[in-house]
């Protein structure tokens, strides 16, 4: 089983994907929005923080974070919160 990360290392990973989701969307996608970044977010950060959730569900619970002033620490919070109930409940 993999290391759950801190809400910290969340938030660094979410902003390392950004980053170079960016220069994907930029120098790949000809700057058209990329309709399916969660699921590039996540495999992402599944990439370098490890399996620590499944795709499916980080997937979804990024997509649920609308906060766009702080995204990253709430987004970082949101999947700890997420990951720490998924692994409460086994």
């Amino acid at each position: 089983m993999a290391t759950i990360p801190t809400k910290q290392q969340l938030a660094k990973t979410l902003i390392a994907a950004a980053k170079a989701h960016h220069e994907f969307q930029t120098n790949f996608l000809n700057g058209v929005r990329h309709e399916q970044w969660a699921w590039w977010y996540s495999a992402y950060v599944l990439g370098r923080l490890d399996d620590f959730t499944t795709p499916t569900l980080l997937t979804k619970w990024l997509a649920e974070v609308t906060d766009e002033k702080d995204w990253f620490n709430t987004a970082a919070g949101h999947v700890s919160l997420k990951v720490s109930d998924s692994h409460g409940s086994e």
